[in-house]
Order: C-alpha cells, then structure tokens, then sequence
C-alpha cells in the first residue's frame, strides 16, 4: 500500500507496531512462523508484480527468505523512510467534515511511550486477519497442567524433547508443526478434527501445485458448471493426486460432490505412514488437568498441547460504530467483516482495507492496495453505490454460505482479475490476439502476479515479461 500510494503521488505514513517490516513473518513476537516453515506457493505466485524472486531462490522460499524479500523490497523501493515502527494504532475517529480520519497512536522509543494524533485524508487497514491466536476454542485451556501453545508461538521442535505433544488441528500450520516436532518429541499426536482433508504436497508431477492449478484456462473451462461439478472434478482429480490416506485419517470421499478441503504439507503423511505422528480423527473436545478428551470418547495425558486452531481477526481501533458498519464478528474466523470486495464500505469515506481477509495471495493483496490508491488520488473512480451494495450482499451470502468453504473467496483466478480490472491493469488486449507471443503463457500457464503489470498504470512490460518467460522456461506448461 505504501508502493502504490507513492505510485499515486501521495505521501504515505506507515505505522507498524513491529520494530521492522516482515510483518507474520517475523521471528519476534510479532510474527507467526517457526524456523522450518516454507511457503505454500511458490516464489513464483508469493511476489509481488514489480519484483520477481532471484533466479537462485528456491521454489519455496522459508520464512527467513520471505522476510529478507519484503525487507529487501522495502528497501529498494524507498519504502523504509515512510515507516514508522514501533506505533501501535490505538483509534480511528471520523473528522467533523467527514473526509478524513483523525488517527491516533502510540510510538514505543528507549525513552518511553509518546502519544501521537494526526488527521488524515486517506487511510488504508492492513493489519491482515492473523491478529489473535484463538486459544479459546476448547475449554480448560487455561487450567491445563502441562504447557498449552498456539501455532503461532511455536518456533522450533528441540524444546519438545521427551515431551508427549498433542497438536489440536490438522490443517497447514497443524500438519507442517507435527511432523516438524516428531523429530524431537517423546510422542506427537495430532487431533485432525470432523473434517477429512487432502494433503497435497508442494509438487505435483514435478511442477509447483499453485502452478498447476491455477489458470485462466482451467478457469474458463469451469466456469459453466455447477457448484457440486466442480467440486466433484476437484475431489476425483486430489484423490488421483494423492490416493488413499494413510489410517487412521479419513480420506475424503471423491464422489460426495461436498466443498474439497486441503492442506498443503510435504512431511505429514509420511510422518503419519512411519508412525512418528498418531492421527487421531477425531476433534480435541476439553483438556482437564493433564489429560485430554476427545469428540470419540478417547482420553490420553500430554505434557504439551499446540493449538493450531486459527485466528480472530481484531481491529481493537475503530469504534463501535464502525465495527457494526462492517457487521464484524471476531468469532467468524471465515467471513469476520463485511466489505465490498474486502476493501470498501459505504459508511466508511476515505478508508479502505487492504489483505484483510482469508486466504490473501500477494497479487491480489497488491491489486486491493492499487486499486484503493488510484481512488484515493483521484485516478480511478469511486465503487458505485449499486456496486457497493451489490458487494456487501455477496460477502453475506458468503458469511452464509452452508456447509462452510475452506476459504471466502476461493476463485482466485476470477476475483484477482476483477481487481485488475478495476485497476485498469487487466492484460486484455493480449488475451484477445491469439498471435501476440504471451498469449499462450498468459491464457494457458498460470496466473501470476507479474501478468498485471505488462498494461495500464506503472506498467513494467519488459520486467513483467521476463519474470513470466523465466516461468514458462523452468516450468513449462
């Protein structure tokens, strides 16, 4: 967002509350990643447009490289000087005219904490959604006798030496975490839940699996079918994938035609298969004492539980108003604020949020911060008040939505290039010349960030076209 403002000639304040950028990648305490961890996409699909990887990255960056990229990219942009750390936002009230913010803040120095208020013009949230550790899912948490952790404190697996580990979920950061501590630990077992999920592992068939899946192609093919079509092509296609889970996880039935859950983890089903980790499927329903209970009636002692149980999203900063504005539930880990295409409500003037929902991928996350700086400098219009509308009504019916999706938004493909049209940075014409010499890699391989890039506002055509030929030229379609 910072990028895009000065794209737009505005003057941005970043306040972040860390001492540095990196933000979940971190390995303070504000972050939420273990040493171990590397990302689910490859570094191909986790960049952003103006700023593809080096060559000698690997796919999968870790977290210390992931960090070392947004540094890196603060850095080479001229971002740093627009920072403020150490500033932990504490309100957010409307001015009197209307058109603005007054923000107000606390700034942490040697010397002690400074309070700081400022108006603003524009302001743009993007705290993201990982803003509190839900440790509250099951009770007698806080009278357990051993240790309980989030996921999110988890940070390497020697501590854990002749520990009995229970982790509570089994979905990315539960699947990765128990197979990374099964090294260690006296015992792990993991309480994989009610819902059966596919392990995909981040290659498939030699290839990056975000590179496989996602595509303007596969994307049109699907676009006529229904909701149980479609979800029937993807269970047949994991189960082709992946085969049979080993016991006692459940395999997901590829004929139910139910919404597919996945799980993206290289090391857990050969952990499960080895017997390093004991799945239990079943869900962790009480902790008492040392023990812990499970939805099947079992009971077993652990020393050490890890919650891998999601976040609340908290904005602790606006106002009660505002809150009720956006219909927020800090107890729907899916859908918690209501906002035209996560970014916009009509009550709220000037204010824009940016990554703050589940599921953020870099360009589209990029894409929100573009399209809310071109409106605030005046460059592209405001959302229509039908579009507004028509908007907060879909993320209802989301919110809504029965049996519950793994994630709000889970066409990719359609709503990042819904946001590239509304930043006028769509690659059409290319897409509509068969003849033009990226046609192929833009409508057949996968959709990457650098595509939006290649038109419109600040486009970088050569850059662009190189990151996607270096792509095509190591992972040909």
């Amino acid at each position: 967002a910072c990028k895009a403002a000065l794209e737009e000639g505005l003057v941005p304040l970043v306040l972040e509350q860390a001492a540095g950028v990196g933000g979940v990648w971190r390995p303070d305490r504000f972050g939420k990643v273990w040493t171990s961890l590397h990302t689910n996409l490859s570094k191909y699909t986790c960049a952003f447009s103006d700023t593809p990887w080096p060559e000698s990255a690997e796919d999968f960056p870790s977290s210390t490289h992931v960090q070392a990229y947004l540094q890196e990219f603060a850095s080479h942009h001229g971002l740093l000087q627009y920072v403020q750390t150490s500033s932990r936002v504490t309100s957010l009230d409307p001015l009197p005219t209307g058109q603005g913010w007054q923000v107000s803040w606390e700034r942490q120095s040697d010397s002690g904490v400074q309070t700081i208020s400022r108006p603003f013009q524009y302001v743009v949230v993007a705290t993201g959604i990982f803003s509190k550790p839900q440790r509250d899912a099951f009770p007698g948490v806080d009278s357990f006798k051993g240790e309980v952790l989030h996921a999110a404190e988890y940070r390497s697996p020697e501590r854990f030496a002749g520990r009995r580990v229970l982790v509570a979920g089994a979905a990315f950061s539960g699947a990765d975490i128990a197979a990374d501590v099964s090294g260690s630990a006296a015992s792990v077992t993991v309480a994989t839940g009610s819902r059966p999920l596919w392990y995909l592992p981040r290659y498939l068939n030699g290839r990056p699996t975000d590179l496989a899946f996602y595509s303007r192609a596969s994307s049109e093919a699907g676009r006529n079918a229904t909701d149980d079509e479609r979800n029937l092509v993807r269970h047949q296609l994991f189960a082709t994938l992946v085969g049979k889970l080993p016991e006692p996880l459940v395999t997901p039935d590829p004929h139910g035609g139910d919404l597919p859950f996945v799980a993206i983890t290289d090391a857990f089903l050969d952990a499960v298969r080895s017997g390093k980790v004991i799945a239990r499927a079943a869900k962790m329903v009480n902790l008492e004492g040392s023990t812990a209970s499970f939805a099947d009636g079992h009971r077993q002692q652990f020393d050490t539980v890890i919650l891998a149980t999601g976040y609340h999203l908290e904005l602790p900063f606006l106002k009660q108003e505002a809150l009720q504005a956006i219909e927020f539930d800090r107890n729907d880990l899916l859908q918690p604020a209501i906002l035209h295409e996560s970014m916009w409500h009509p009550d709220l003037p000037n204010l824009a949020f940016v990554g703050v929902y589940r599921g953020p991928y870099f360009a589209t996350l990029e894409l929100q911060a573009r399209w809310a700086c071109g409106v605030f400098s005046g460059r592209l219009a405001k959302p229509s008040a039908g579009a507004l509308a028509a908007g907060l009504e879909h993320e209802r019916a989301i919110r809504k939505q029965r049996p519950r999706p793994q994630f709000p938004h889970g066409d990719y493909v359609g709503r990042t290039e819904t946001l590239a049209r509304h930043v006028g940075v769509h690659p059409s014409e290319i897409l509509g010349d068969t003849s033009h010499p990226l046609y192929s890699l833009l409508y057949e391989g996968p959709l990457l960030p650098f595509h939006y890039r290649l038109v419109g506002f600040h486009a970088r055509p050569a850059l662009a076209a190189a990151a996607i030929r270096a792509c095509a030229a190591r992972y040909p379609t």
